[in-house]
């Protein structure tokens, strides 16, 4: 008897799943065929390749349909390709789709809680525009001086690493590391970090703990993003505890003495301190401060790293634009005697081509996930391979395949060759809007890129005045990544030569 009750439960369950994977083909919208329980994410569930690779090949198998129907384990999601879709989900139509498809409980996790990227509703709004003023031009101007003075040191760090300028080579990522955490320390938490004196500081423990790839957050980041009912059935905390409480008493300890010994000094940490002072909205407090802080440490440590040392990468695979960039830079050094302000970083074109260039070809995420959370209407266009209007129903991920977006032969020609001129003058004016995506658009766009920005802009500067860069063997080519890191990580690492201009 019991035989048949398991049986029949089996069939059962077997029935209903089968069923929900008839979501997308009752509205007409193309996908390819789930395998059970895994849905369309078999490749990630077995480790052979990471969700944004997943939806990658999914882009790529669905040339000119606009969206494609998919499942995460059993749950419908809808992979978007179309640029013109993409604008309505993250601009025009942004009210039905408003918030990440990442929700963590502020009261389990009071830092990452409190991130406008996982915030929602009103309260990422209320947030948003707290934080916006820290990121300005003119915010950025003040910091600057820091940002400078860390790159000076980044240069004298590389002089002092003979395996860099032997041919043993080093790995870029792990010194771009120490770079961006030395200007978060330094513009968010108003401290030295010791990336360059000390081989393993406490900041940098600190970081270590907080993104280590192989830390179990990581784990739990990529089995929500394949099987989105996790958060449902039990509570996430992604901040191992012993960070969160050392990165709240740093805070609380500058502000105390700031407090005490009258010390203004003009940095995020400064404006997150006057927003404790001044906030109507609710009461903000120290975890307030530290949570939107350690917001800065994650966007311009980890993500900074991961973009400027893929820039380092493609300047060594790519001599010519190497030589371009760097008669830039040493022009702009010239006419300001031997001095790179901050205007005049801007000023620099190529170097501007150059980054984005490299944002498109390795994007930190290789994938965005939003949420609808009002029903939208997908009508189509003449000609398109969906024949009816398809509602997208409050609750549905919508995924935006950034990889797929920048490796699209139909918006970039050799989609597969650095070119930093597709992003220079007219050529820039000429691309496809919504099919560049490195900080998503919109008002959910990465509210720190500026920032990111501008620090992988002026150590780029730094390192090319002084440094010619080749590939060293070390490095694994083609590149292949880490399939459980949210971000994109190449395993074995990128390896670099550096030779001393003289």
């Amino acid at each position: 008897m019991l035989l048949i009750l398991a049986i029949v439960a089996i069939a059962t369950a077997y029935y209903f799943l089968n069923l929900n994977y008839r979501y997308w083909k009752k509205r007409g919208v193309p996908g390819p065929k789930p395998t059970l329980l895994l849905g369309n994410l078999g490749p990630s569930f077995f480790l052979k390749k990471s969700p944004a690779e997943v939806y990658e090949d999914i882009y790529n198998d669905y040339q000119d349909v606009p969206i494609v129907g998919i499942y995460r384990a059993s749950t419908p999601a809808l992979v978007v390709r179309d640029p013109e879709v993409i604008k309505d989900v993250t601009v025009k139509s942004f009210s039905s789709f408003r918030d990440n498809d990442l929700q963590i409980d502020k009261s389990i996790d009071p830092l990452f809680g409190r991130h406008p990227f996982v915030l929602r509703g009103d309260e990422w709004k209320t947030t948003r525009v707290q934080l916006t003023p820290g990121f300005t031009s003119g915010k950025m101007k003040w910091i600057y001086p820091l940002l400078e003075d860390v790159s000076k040191q980044f240069v004298r760090f590389i002089e002092s690493k003979p395996k860099a300028l032997n041919g043993e080579g080093v790995e870029v990522k792990e010194i771009c590391m120490r770079f961006t955490l030395n200007n978060v320390g330094s513009c968010a938490f108003g401290l030295e970090a010791r990336c360059f004196e000390e081989e393993n500081s406490e900041f940098r423990q600190l970081a270590d703990r907080f993104f280590c790839p192989e830390a179990f957050q990581m784990v739990k980041v990529f089995l929500v993003s394949i099987i989105p009912v996790i958060p449902k059935l039990i509570s996430i905390k992604f901040t191992p505890r012993d960070v969160e409480e050392k990165l709240t008493n740093i805070i609380s300890q500058t502000l105390k003495y700031r407090e005490t010994n009258n010390v203004v000094r003009n940095d995020f940490l400064q404006h997150l301190h006057q927003l404790k002072k001044t906030c109507t909205d609710y009461e903000f407090t120290d975890v307030d401060v530290a949570a939107h802080a350690t917001g800065f440490f994650g966007d311009g440590y980890e993500t900074s790293s991961i973009v400027m040392s893929f820039v380092l990468y493609e300047l060594a695979l790519n001599p010519t634009a190497q030589s371009t960039l760097r008669e830039e830079i040493s022009k702009a050094f010239e006419e300001n005697d031997d001095q790179l302000p901050y205007d005049a970083l801007q000023g620099l074109q190529y170097l501007d081509g150059v980054v984005n260039e490299a944002l498109r070809m390795h994007p930190p995420a290789g994938s965005l996930q939003k949420i609808c959370t009002e029903p939208y209407t997908y009508i189509p266009k003449d000609g398109d391979v969906i024949k009816q209007p398809v509602t997208i129903e409050k609750g549905t991920c919508i995924i935006l395949p950034v990889n797929g977006l920048h490796h699209d032969p139909k918006y970039y020609e050799d989609p597969g060759s650095f070119k930093p001129e597709r992003f220079i003058g007219v050529n820039k004016d000429n691309l496809t809007k919504y099919s560049f995506l490195p900080f998503g658009e919109g008002p959910r766009a990465c509210l720190g890129q500026r920032f990111g920005i501008l620090q992988i802009k002026i150590g780029v500067a730094y390192v090319m005045k002084n440094f010619e860069l080749s590939l060293n063997k070390k490095t694994k080519r083609p590149l292949t990544y880490d399939p459980i890191y949210f971000m994109t990580s190449p395993k074995g690492g990128l390896w670099l030569d550096f030779k001393k201009i003289v």
